[in-house]
């Protein structure tokens, strides 16, 4: 078969040294055992050196200007980005005459782009594939539904339009798939599930960390829509309940203080960790100690963080009507699925973990089968058959 050569676009793709968004540099890897070359290209926003403050513009900052992960050359072109909420309908516009620019692209001739998200990588890649007189596709994690599509205005009006032009577009879950059906055709629409990220074995469980207690972890952003505030009134009924269980809160964001601020409210301070942010394999350990992983975040397309404590043989809790409905059957394998804002629920099902751990652990161990079914050799099976219906006869 003439191996394929695609084009990837996406400011979400790590860089050297940072763990962040390894999702689709994990597709790339698996396409390329499938005999597709890729070139990744990920804009990042240019700050001036005397900005250069915070994490994220410091992140930006210290990118270089192209690198080499694991074989897969990534261009990182600086591109000028006004205040995103002013023009973020048009970030793909402002950035494509710089990348367009790239040695990259005229030393290569390319097949497709693959886009990663409508706004602002597919706006990008339609432009892109009409100047190397290619076919572009688009990869939906979410962020395109769940904000872009309701945010009303220019933001919605221009997602419309680029997800309507792709020649494929391809949803990371069901429920994603179901909020673009007035979008996207039916012919030109698939399915294709994450991957799994980089799992083969369970890691060694976090023994170091509170030694013969049992333990919920959570991991995210502090944000509201992750359901932290459920979590934490849970663990506040089951102690008034005279049921002890430690929360382990992992990662940080602009909660952090409200969060801790209820927990002293419910009388539950003693028994909330908020360990802060911790490497990639010491959360993979900390899921592997904990008794359940508890996540209850709506608006999630997929949930990656879910698949991954599934691998390590913890059952998960995640909320009914988003991505986990696809790998979760409730109550028999991987977890359970609970309603929006139900903290009710939520301590039912920590208080039914505490009562029947084996029972637990045997709905744990068929949720690692399925986690390690979702490969990225799957995903990347599915993403080439996407591509071949593009491009057809070759």
């Amino acid at each position: 078969m003439t191996r394929v050569k695609a084009l990837v676009v996406s400011h979400l793709y790590p860089s050297p040294g940072v763990e962040r968004h390894l999702f689709v540099h994990q597709q790339v890897l698996a396409l390329r055992e499938l005999g597709v070359d890729s070139r990744v290209i990920s804009p990042t926003p240019w700050v001036p050196r005397l900005l250069r403050r915070g994490e994220r513009n410091l992140r930006r900052g210290a990118k270089p200007k192209a690198a080499i992960l694991d074989g897969i050359p990534v261009d990182y072109p600086r591109v000028f980005q006004p205040p995103r909420r002013i023009v973020f309908d048009r970030l793909g516009d402002l950035a494509h005459p710089t990348v367009r620019r790239l040695p990259s692209l005229r030393e290569t001739r390319y097949d497709l782009v693959h886009a990663h998200q409508a706004l602002p990588d597919g706006a990008l890649a339609q432009r892109l594939a009409a100047d190397l007189g290619v076919p572009f596709v688009i990869t939906v994690h979410g962020a395109d539904v769940y904000q872009h599509l309701r945010a009303g205005g220019k933001v919605e009006r221009r997602a419309r339009r680029v997800l309507g032009a792709a020649d494929a577009v391809m949803a990371n879950s069901s429920v994603v798939g179901r909020l673009l059906h007035d979008v996207v055709a039916p012919e030109r629409l698939a399915v294709v599930l994450n991957g799994t990220t980089g799992l083969e074995r369970p890691a060694a469980p976090a023994s170091d960390y509170r030694p013969g207690e049992p333990v919920v972890l959570t991991v995210g952003q502090l944000i509201p829509r992750k359901g932290t505030a459920d979590l934490v009134t849970a663990v506040g009924r089951l102690h008034r309940d005279g049921r002890r269980v430690r929360l382990a809160i992992v990662g940080d964001g602009p909660l952090r203080r409200a969060l801790q601020e209820q927990a002293a409210a419910a009388g539950v301070s003693d028994q909330v960790d908020f360990v802060g942010r911790l490497e990639h394999a010491r959360v993979l350990a900390m899921m592997a100690r904990a008794q359940l992983f508890a996540l209850p975040s709506w608006d999630e397309a997929f949930g990656l963080v879910y698949t991954e404590a599934m691998a390590q043989g913890t059952p998960i809790l995640a909320l009914r009507g988003g991505g986990p409905d696809d790998f979760v059957e409730h109550g028999v394998s991987g977890g359970w699925l609970v309603p929006e804002h139900d903290p009710g629920a939520i301590a039912d099902v920590i208080r039914g973990v505490l009562d029947d751990p084996a029972q637990a652990s045997a709905i744990g161990d068929r949720g690692r089968a399925t986690a390690l079914g979702l490969s990225w050799t799957r995903n990347a099976e599915s993403t080439l058959a996407v591509y071949t219906r593009v491009l057809g006869p070759r």
